[in-house]
């Protein structure tokens, strides 16, 4: 039988055990037992359905053979795996091979992983691929293939050849992974909210621009603006380019967005301490070549992080897996306790903001209640709403994150990404309270924290 006229539809089925091939077809394969029927016996862990679009691109509309190699590889020594706790379902890696790179296909190239004894209980599978960029730099890849997971068996549905196996990751208690409609969703708040919050840091930059000349408060809430501007454009393209699959480029991204978020905290902190400043120490306060300094400790000690981060060689592709099979893949730090670091400094952060914020909120309390004009009046509106903007531009609501354990997990998220990808609209909220011109007449609070 021709290959030209086999069906689109038709498949060339291989299992662990078994192979069933057209004519003009040769298969190489480690495994000896021939027949005329597919079946799955008790010792097979693997199917195979090819389409024969795969085999046509060598083919044609002649009667040429082709050699076609499928390979099951017992150990995966050769393929090691980065991600701490994360291991090859069964240890199986399988290879389909014609001699040439095929991708691209529109029928998918589908392998069968079946359990057998291996225990996916608590686990989330992804199936990946072995990339192999410049014949030196290898890791496992996810892009082109789809997971589905069923009873006893995990299905890969790829559009390329190459080495394939399942990665399986632990899940369970407090650090269980979403659903992939709550990922759908969270997603797409985030991505509406950084979308909303880009365009309007934007436009206070534009509108810094104009004014030329500010004080050092503004100074630094711009430069603040500038970092959570870096953050919401490196989060808004970050999945699409570690879709494609490219080491060099998903390192360079991992790395400018976690250098976005170190910036970010580090000025949430810096506007914590001109705070301080300004309204707690009030008196000699003045430092030579003060925004110079900030600048340095803004901009610069992240720099050195996220370099000697580089250097290590720990930033590239991070999978988010789902309760239900398959995987998100960003590109971000690769080593668990560098996150567990880059955690603990926000944590650090909020802390010392809260004081801060904490102490402010304490200082116009107290100067309502000895002033007899202010106590008549109360806590008015404007008192109120430049302590919220104080809030969110210290970076107070991200403490959210903490609230991320338990039956609390999915809540803080939703409200996480709700509020926070908004942060750059309550920022240039902030930034024209601040600037315009009747902001002479605004509370005392608001004249304190600008």
């Amino acid at each position: 039988m021709m290959a030209s006229q086999h069906s689109a539809e038709e498949t060339l089925s291989i299992r662990h055990g078994f192979r069933c091939v057209p004519e003009n077809v040769k298969v190489e394969e480690v495994l000896l037992a021939v027949g005329e029927q597919a079946t799955l016996e008790e010792m097979d862990d693997i199917w195979l359905e090819i389409p024969t679009e795969a085999l046509r691109v060598f083919l044609g509309d002649t009667a040429e053979e082709v050699n076609l190699g499928v390979f099951w590889f017992e150990h995966h020594s050769m393929f090691p795996v980065e991600e701490n706790n994360t291991e090859l379902l069964n240890s199986r890696v399988v290879s389909v091979d014609v001699g040439e790179d095929i991708s691209g296909l529109s029928n998918y190239l589908k392998i069968t992983f079946l359990f057998q004894n291996a225990s996916v209980e608590n686990k989330s599978l992804v199936c990946v691929f072995w990339d192999v960029e410049n014949d030196t730099v290898a890791h496992w890849n996810s892009s082109g293939c789809v997971t589905e997971t069923k009873e006893n068996e995990t299905v890969c549905s790829c559009t390329h050849l190459s080495f394939f196996a399942v990665l399986m990751s632990p899940v369970s208690g407090s650090s269980a992974s979403l659903s992939s409609s709550s990922v759908w969703l969270l997603t797409l708040l985030s991505r509406v909210g950084c979308g909303i919050s880009l365009c309007f840091l934007c436009l206070a930059l534009l509108i810094h621009l104009r004014r030329g000349k500010s004080d050092d408060s503004l100074c630094i809430h711009i430069h603040l603006c500038v970092a959570l501007l870096c953050l919401n454009l490196t989060f808004l393209i970050n999945d699409s380019l570690a879709s494609l699959g490219v080491h060099g480029l998903c390192v360079a991204t991992a790395a400018a967005t976690h250098y976005s978020l170190l910036c970010t905290l580090t000025w949430f902190s810096l506007e914590g301490f001109h705070l301080y400043l300004l309204i707690i120490r009030v008196f000699n306060i003045h430092v030579n070549r003060y925004l110079l300094k900030l600048g340095l400790v803004g901009w610069g000690i992240p720099g050195i992080v996220v370099t000697i981060i580089v250097a290590c060689g720990k930033y590239g592709e991070y999978r988010i897996y789902q309760q239900d099979g398959g995987a998100i893949q960003m590109c971000w730090l690769t080593d668990s306790a560098l996150t567990m670091v880059s955690f603990s400094y926000f944590v650090l952060t909020f802390a010392v903001n809260m004081l801060c914020f904490g102490s402010v909120t304490v200082k116009v309390v107290r100067a309502h209640r000895q002033s007899p004009v202010l106590r008549e009046r109360g806590m008015n509106r404007g008192t109120v709403l430049s302590l919220l903007g104080l809030a969110w531009l210290l970076g107070v609501s991200w403490g959210v994150l903490l609230f991320q354990f338990g039956p609390l997990r999915e809540t803080a998220f939703y409200i996480f990404c709700t509020i926070n990808s908004l942060h750059g609209l309550f920022l240039f909220l902030r930034y024209w309270a601040l600037t315009r011109p009747e902001k002479a007449s605004i509370s005392m609070a608001t004249t304190a924290s600008s």
